[in-house]
């Protein structure tokens, strides 16, 4: 039945309906016609006009020149030059195409249309111009009954939701899905994507991507990448997995750096960024790992728990949990906490390197339940022990070490100079003290219960 169709579709001729002039020849073998002036064919629906043509009679084929228009329906096209096959009514277009019908208009430098498929493929600076999308591109492959297009090369679409860029793109107009591979672009109303591949959901305002992921947010210098992405516009939340990277760039220099498996973007009142799985939290020299991380953007302060460590310059800190306020770029206040909910709960820790090289192996400790570190310009003035309270620390009397302190009690408020040396110690509360002369120091147990010195800071990648 289909070979059937397809002999009595080819044997469908097409018909010269009018012209001013006319000749006939033979060109190798084949029956030819000239027609000159108004020329006018016909093959079912579709209606031709120019300003001359050859007919191939035999061929069924008609090489058609100056102000050509092919009409079917609602569709109308528009060249300078074309040939007409009509055995698959199909027409090749030179010098200049352009395509009308009520859903879009389609203009290249050349192109194919075929009449039956309701197709067109475009080739040389095409364009696509719609009410509600753009295209742009280098070649276009079209499909009037549902809108799809398939662009390659320099491909831009633009709508109302995003401008969408590509080496290559498919733009499924009707679904609302446009999917893009090859240095891909997403820009909307306030982030910009790139990756490898995406797919844009227009209606929804939603995006996946994967490979090379970056997204910079245009309202604040913040900038996520990674490798898989989602991003939901209109819930202002993007979500970021596997080796998943944040920074945000004041001053012309990078100023707050997280890497994580994981990261969650809530760009709301007030914005946070979520970090889960291998966190690293790195400003200025506030540097800190743990397994699950919360930056606050408005107020600049850290949350971490899950093992959480921070380092700043000679200190060590680690607890249950661990939140710094960091405005400015300065760190200001350290809190931490042992929580009883959590699994093997260790008291609160820190350690305190000596820079001097000759006291290396010498630890000033602290331990507790809470412990909040007061700085002022990145400099330590108070530190306050809540808690099952220990402190060692040690002395020195003119650049010589001179044994060193323990104490204890239930509170403990420990204040330092400008140097960041120990100025005062106030306990109170079952307070408990003991001086260990330098001479007697290797007859003491110099660290304190839970003491773990680590070495492995993040570094900025």
């Amino acid at each position: 039945m289909l070979l059937i169709s397809q002999m009595v579709f080819a044997q469908e001729k097409i018909e010269l309906k009018n012209a001013d002039q006319l000749s006939g020849k033979v060109i190798d073998g084949q029956n030819v016609r000239e027609a000159t002036g108004n020329v006018e064919f016909v093959q079912g629906n579709v209606k031709v006009y120019c300003n001359s043509a050859t007919q191939f009679l035999d061929a069924n084929r008609v090489e058609l020149r100056g102000n050509v228009r092919i009409l079917q329906d609602t569709l109308s096209l528009f060249t300078s030059k074309a040939t007409y096959f009509g055995d698959d009514k199909r027409a090749i277009s030179e010098g200049g195409v352009t395509l009308k019908d009520p859903n879009a208009t389609l203009r290249a430098e050349n192109g194919i249309y075929f009449f039956n498929e309701a197709k067109a493929i475009l080739n040389g600076n095409v364009i696509i111009v719609n009410p509600e999308y753009r295209i742009t591109s280098n070649e276009l492959t079209y499909f009037r009954n549902n809108e799809d297009s398939f662009a390659k090369g320099n491909v831009i679409v633009t709508t109302d939701s995003a401008v969408i860029k590509a080496d290559n793109i498919d733009f499924l107009k009707r679904q609302g899905k446009t999917y893009a591979l090859g240095n891909v672009s997403i820009e909307s109303d306030s982030t910009i994507i790139t990756s490898d591949t995406a797919t844009n959901f227009s209606g929804e305002k939603k995006s996946f991507a994967s490979g090379n992921v970056k997204i910079v947010s245009l309202n604040n210098n913040t900038v996520i990448s990674g490798r898989v992405l989602e991003n939901y516009e209109k819930e202002n939340y993007t979500i970021i997995k596997d080796k998943a990277e944040l920074v945000q760039v004041e001053d012309n220099k990078d100023t707050l750096y997280i890497s994580s498996d994981t990261m969650e973007a809530f760009r709301i009142k007030p914005e946070y960024y979520v970090a889960t799985g291998n966190v690293e939290i790195i400003r200025e020299m506030f540097l800190s790992k743990c397994g699950l991380g919360i930056y606050y953007r408005d107020n600049e302060t850290v949350s971490l728990s899950i093992e959480p460590i921070v380092w700043q310059e000679q200190l060590q800190v680690t607890g249950d949990s661990i939140y710094a306020e960091l405005p400015n770029n300065k760190l200001q206040r350290i809190f931490v906490k042992k929580l009883s909910s959590v699994q093997n709960s260790k008291l609160s820790f820190v350690i305190s390197s000596n820079e001097d090289e000759y006291f290396k192996d010498r630890y000033d400790q602290i331990n507790g339940r809470d412990i909040t570190l007061n700085l002022s310009n990145d400099k330590i003035n108070l530190i306050e022990v809540e808690g099952n309270s220990s402190s060692i620390y040690f002395l020195y009397e003119e650049n010589k070490a001179n044994g060193l302190n323990k104490v204890e009690g239930e509170e403990l408020y420990i204040y330092f100079d400008d140097d960041e040396k120990v100025s005062k110690i106030k306990v109170d509360t079952v307070p408990k003290g003991e001086y260990v002369p330098e001479a007697l120091l290797n007859k003491i147990n110099l660290l304190l219960p839970g003491f773990s010195l680590r070495e492995d800071k993040p570094l900025r990648r």
